[in-house]
């Protein structure tokens, strides 16, 4: 475990984590929401039918703001995997570029599991949506990967 004085020598403080995982986590739900997009417009849905799939089926958002509500959320992930990611970078023997794509499967089961006790049933676009949030964990991962620790540890 970290003592309290070893944070003080850190490259970064918890707060720069924070902020720096917010900012990735909107990089990384753009890369997302791309792909996303780009999946069911090949699938021949028209784009802003394509782009109303980021709101929850319940909701009845225009395409913008569904848009937004994405990268809301995204961004809020970020922040916290960047938290996480500064308290166990030291600690964990595994690189950011393969915890973040690990972090981004743990998202997509949390939301399933969500989604299934609010009683909505799970997309056609499943596999598709494995794969944008693998792609949203390794954007993460490939932006933190060179982060210090509490423990000034650079990974």
């Amino acid at each position: 475990m970290n003592k309290p004085h070893d944070r003080a020598r850190s490259v970064t403080t918890a707060g720069d984590a924070a902020v720096s995982g917010l900012l990735h986590g909107l990089a990384a739900g753009l890369a997302m929401g791309a792909y996303l997009v780009v999946a069911n417009l090949l699938a021949g849905q028209p784009l802003p039918a394509a782009l109303r799939l980021f709101a929850l089926p319940s909701e009845s958002l225009g395409p913008l703001a569904a848009l937004l509500g994405h990268l809301a959320v995204a961004g809020v992930y970020g922040l916290v995997w960047g938290v996480l990611w500064w308290f166990v970078a030291g600690q964990l023997p595994v690189p950011a570029l393969l915890a973040g794509p690990v972090y981004g499967l743990l998202l997509f089961a949390i939301a399933q599991l969500a989604l299934s006790a609010a009683g909505t049933t799970p997309s056609p676009g499943w596999l598709n949506l494995v794969v944008a949030h693998v792609l949203y964990g390794l954007v993460l991962g490939w932006f933190s990967r060179r982060r210090s620790g509490p423990s000034g540890e650079t990974h």
